[in-house]
């Protein structure tokens, strides 16, 4: 007996997992019919492994778990060493929502003696997805260090040449855009608290921390703190397998050079939805209120003192496993206090993939990736900077390119490498500039 199915069961995992948000609400035709033609072949040939696999295969593709699980546990019957067929076992149940089930299939995978590399390491996954889900509280996480070099690290113009009151005068050395290493570090905490429900609804919170801490630039020092909490709910969950909302509120604090910048507060609406297969948007609105004080490093701080509204989308579509392209739009308002030209408002295109391949070095059965992101932003300020040029408008224009390779050592571990181009145009040379970059460094999951 052949067995074909054994090629395709990478190709069934990979389908399984994309979709372990959701069911696929329609399919088309051609699919459908592929479906019929296999089932009536299960009928005829019903310890055939090759036929079972491809039942179980499309049954995952239009969305009938159950299909593909009775399909499975046929070819458990034709042959009970099968620790793939086991695992695949294990995510359906998971995403059925039996997890008793899928933990026992999940098991029995384990303890399989000539277990490949991979299945394993993704049925210890989703039994850590199932420990989780039986406790109402969750916690994870990841931490980044790395290295960064940049052509223009505090973002200054190329030469001394700017505006003063609309006359022309030489900036100082200082001012002026220069290179320089640092060193980067984030950190990123997430809670969720299970409401104990069977629609995912969950309380989550996120808190971040980002610091950099530049070789010779201290002017360039930048650290944060952000808090995030509010209740996830699935919406319309009658109609839609995988619709949520999230309000939430939101503070942080800001230091540059160490000295306090902003302090800040506010709250916003995060949405997200499956719209079809492999395609997604996920939504936030946040309003903010950044309180800007005067300090001895900061003298004109005050002037940035204001309320800022803010939304961003994103749509992810995955052609394949192995191939998603996504597009991202946004827009920003921010109403200064006292000083209106330093009102603005903002709107921002992008785009971006992601092509993931076999590890083609280490071995380790985890793809690497490659990801490619290009944005445009328009800045419009509402007046002119009677300091800087009274009788010009500010406008800008960024163009933000980003290249990153991920090479995974294992599930939680992950260098990256990424070079980048900041370049921004202003109809007042005190803010254009260019900025190249090359970040290198360590990710942990936990």
């Amino acid at each position: 007996m052949g067995h074909l199915w054994l090629i395709g069961c990478t190709t069934l995992l990979l389908t399984t997992i994309a979709c372990d948000s959701a069911v696929a609400q329609s399919t088309s035709s051609g699919l459908k019919q592929q479906y019929d033609a296999a089932f009536q072949e299960t009928m005829r040939k019903p310890a055939d492994l090759d036929v079972l696999f491809r039942f179980a295969s499309l049954a995952t593709q239009i969305g009938d778990l159950e299909g593909a699980v009775s399909a499975l546990e046929r070819m458990l019957l034709v042959d009970s060493d099968l620790p793939r067929v086991r695992l695949e076992l294990g995510v359906l149940y998971y995403r059925l929502g039996s997890y008793e089930a899928a933990r026992t299939y999940l098991g029995s995978a384990l303890q399989s003696p000539a277990l490949p590399g991979d299945v394993r390491r993704k049925a210890e996954e989703y039994l850590a997805r199932i420990e989780q889900r039986a406790s109402l509280s969750s916690l994870s996480g990841e931490a980044f260090l790395g290295w960064r070099y940049q052509s223009n690290a505090n973002l200054g113009p190329a030469t001394s040449r700017v505006l003063l009151f609309g006359q022309p005068a030489n900036l100082n050395q200082a001012g002026i855009g220069t290179a320089d290493w640092g060193v980067v570090s984030s950190f990123q905490l997430r809670h969720r608290w299970d409401f104990g429900e069977q629609d995912n609804s969950a309380l989550e919170t996120q808190f971040a921390a980002y610091a950099n801490r530049q070789f010779q630039l201290s002017a360039a020092n930048v650290s944060l703190l952000d808090l995030t909490t509010g209740p996830r709910f699935q919406i319309a969950a009658e109609r839609f397998e995988n619709v949520s909302l999230r309000p939430f509120l939101t503070g942080g604090y800001v230091w540059v050079n160490d000295t306090p910048y902003y302090g800040s507060w506010g709250g916003g609406l995060e949405g997200g939805a499956l719209l079809a297969d492999g395609l997604r948007n996920d939504t936030v609105l946040v309003f903010r209120r950044q309180n800007n004080q005067d300090t001895s490093y900061l003298p004109a701080n005050s002037q940035f003192r204001g309320t800022s509204l803010a939304a961003n989308t994103v749509v992810q579509y995955e052609i394949a496993p192995a191939l998603t392209l996504y597009a991202i739009a946004n827009a920003q308002r921010f109403y200064a206090d006292i000083a209106p030209w330093q009102s603005y408002g903002l709107l921002g295109v992008g785009g971006g993939f992601a092509f993931r391949f076999p590890d083609p070095l280490f071995g380790t059965g985890l793809p690497w990736t490659i990801n490619f992101s290009a944005s445009e932003q328009w800045w419009r300020y509402d007046q002119p900077d009677p300091a800087v040029d009274p009788g010009t408008m500010r406008l800008q224009d960024d163009t933000i390119l980003t290249l990153l390779l991920a090479v995974p050592f294992d599930e939680r571990t992950t260098f990256s490498l990424s070079v980048g181009r900041f370049v921004r145009g202003a109809t007042v040379p005190n803010y254009a500039f260019e900025n190249n970059s090359v970040m290198f460094g360590v990710n942990w999951r936990f």
